[in-house]
Parts: structure tokens; sequence; C-alpha cells
């Protein structure tokens, strides 16, 4: 069996598609599992040795003049292919199984462009996390192969080996709790004001061994932060040395963003802050962890423009303290 898995972008998406592929291995042990992604985030397969990575090259994809000769450069690369399973559903994913006439195309019911018009095997549509739908897609691929089970959740980056991150933490018998205050440039919206982070930071320190995760986009931060704060900041990591670390802590909290779902895959309980992400499209697996969110009336939405900010503006530091005193947050 050849399997071709199409997950294009963004980082947490594809850590969020990860668990379902590994139910696939675990099915079909001798299936050939190739992934199509963009060339920018090969390094989430590193760890990975049973897919083998197919790259498409972000900056031809995002040209309109270069994306369609692209498109059939990759379709050629998996054209010998029987099955193809698309965790996008966007028209770029869904044509290059098209291009490459694979004869046996699976969709996961979430599409737009009418990629699902290209597909052979469209589930419907469902509201549910993107968790559940990827691991739907797993299922119901399953199914039509007499296996069950492909949809349970499983933290699939719990044992895998990582490099080491050093040692990061005491031998003290306090919960080990990772910050992480930032978010990329584009889900700036996400981020909860930092001076909600300092006083959750003030009112844990002496309960719970902390630390800070800096990112680029947190690197003015790393200079005056950790001292202020009484909290020490993570090393620069590379980013599975970063994984490494994180899934040495007890839990981890976050906004909605990439190292939210990098430490759901890994096993660590998460308590995830959200104002405008939808709690039930970004939402976690069952039994990963817990999200905090106002829940005012504008909330959840798609304005990344939003001066208020008042979903997560209300959201109140003693809120995320006692939620993290009760750790592992519950579901």
């Amino acid at each position: 069996m050849d399997l071709v898995l199409l997950r294009l972008s963004a980082l947490g998406d594809i850590l969020r598609v990860l668990p379902a592929w590994a139910n696939l291995h675990e099915a079909f042990p001798e299936a050939r599992c190739r992934a199509v992604v963009e060339d920018r985030h090969a390094f989430l397969l590193e760890p990975i040795p049973w897919v083998e990575p197919v790259l498409v090259r972000r900056k031809q994809l995002s040209s309109p003049f270069s994306a369609f000769g692209e498109l059939k450069r990759v379709a050629g690369l998996v054209q010998d292919a029987g099955i193809s399973l698309d965790f996008h559903g966007i028209l770029k994913a869904a044509l290059i199984p098209k291009l490459a006439a694979i004869p046996e195309r699976w969709g996961d019911g979430v599409t737009k462009e009418f990629a699902g018009s290209l597909q052979t095997h469209p589930m419907g549509f469902r509201q549910q996390t993107r968790y559940d739908q990827a691991l739907g897609l797993a299922e119901a691929f399953g199914r039509s192969r007499g296996l069950t089970g492909l949809g349970r959740f499983h933290p699939m980056l719990k044992a895998v080996p990582l490099p080491d991150a050093g040692t990061l933490w005491s031998q003290g018998r306090k919960p080990r709790v990772v910050l992480v205050p930032g978010a990329s440039r584009r889900g700036a919206i996400k981020r909860w004001p930092l001076r909600h982070w300092i006083t959750l930071a003030r009112q844990l320190k002496d309960c719970c061994e902390l630390r800070w995760s800096l990112g680029p986009e947190e690197e003015d931060l790393r200079s005056w932060l950790p001292e202020m704060t009484g909290v020490a900041g993570l090393p620069k990591l590379a980013f599975w040395q970063l994984a490494s670390a994180l899934r040495q802590a007890d839990g981890v909290v976050a906004p909605d963003t990439g190292l939210l779902h990098l430490a759901v895959v890994l096993g660590v309980s998460v308590l995830g802050l959200y104002g405008s992400s939808d709690p039930v499209v970004a939402g976690l697996p069952m039994g990963a962890g817990r999200i905090l969110r106002t829940g005012i009336s504008c909330s959840p939405c798609r304005e990344r423009a939003c001066q208020r900010r008042q979903c997560l503006e209300e959201l109140r530091p003693e809120q995320v303290s006692a939620a993290v005193m009760d750790w592992p947050p519950a579901p």
C-alpha cells in the first residue's frame, strides 16, 4: 500500500494531523507513507522515520505565476501512489493527487474552493476539532479496509527519541510548568496580555517551578522578563530540543499556538488561553487538557485587527492560576 498524506500548512495544523498519521502507520505498518508538506515545515517530520517527506516549495506555491507548475512538479513525485488522504481541503492540496492521477483520493470533509469535487471519497462535514477531523478521516479509511480504532487520539510524540535539551529543571517536587506568552506575528491577536502573564507568574512561582518559553518574536522580553518576575526562561533551543524541554514539564500554559499543540502531541497536559480562537475547531482532544476563555458574545471571531481584545483582557490571572493549581487541568 502506498499512501500520500497531504497537509500543506501551518505548523500547528501539521502537528494536529500527526496523531492520525501515526494511527495509519500503526494500522498499516508495511505501507509506504509519503507526506506532502511545505518546505518550511519539513523539520516537523524529522523525528518520524516512517514518513517520507515530499516538499512543496513555498516560494513557488505563493506566486500565481509558478503555483500550478509547482503543483504539477509535486504531482509527478507521487504519481505512482494508489491512495491519497487530504488533511487540508484546499484547492492547492486537492490538485496534487488529481494531477498525479491517484485513483483513490480521500478527503476529511472540510473543503474550500471546491476541493471536494476533486476527491473520489469525500467525507461529510462535521463541526469538530481539527484533531477529530483528521482522526475521523483515518478512521473512515481504516474501516474501508476492515479495521477500526484509527480515530482514537494518542500523543504520538510522547516516546519518540528527541535531542537532549540539557538540565533545565531542579530535582524538587513542585509541578513543572512552562509559560508561553508569545505567538507568531500572524497570530498576535491570540496573545494574552503581558501584564496578565506577569501577574500569573507572581501568583504561581512559590508553588510551581516555572519556566518562560520565549521564541524569536519575544526576543526583547528575554532581556528583562525573567529578571523582573524571578522566573527563568528556557534557553534558546532548536525546535526539537524545545520539544524535549516541554516533554520534561508537567504542564504548559499557552494561547492557541503551535507550542500548545506541540505539547498536546508530546503528551504534556495543557491549559489553553483562548480569545478569538474557536474552542471547537481549535479545541483539544479529550484528556489533553483544558481551555479557558471568557466566552463573550463577539468570540470566537476572525478579526485579526481587533483593538479591544476584550475576550483576552477579561480572562483574569486569578482564573488561570486557580486552574493551574488544580493541575493537571480537568478537561
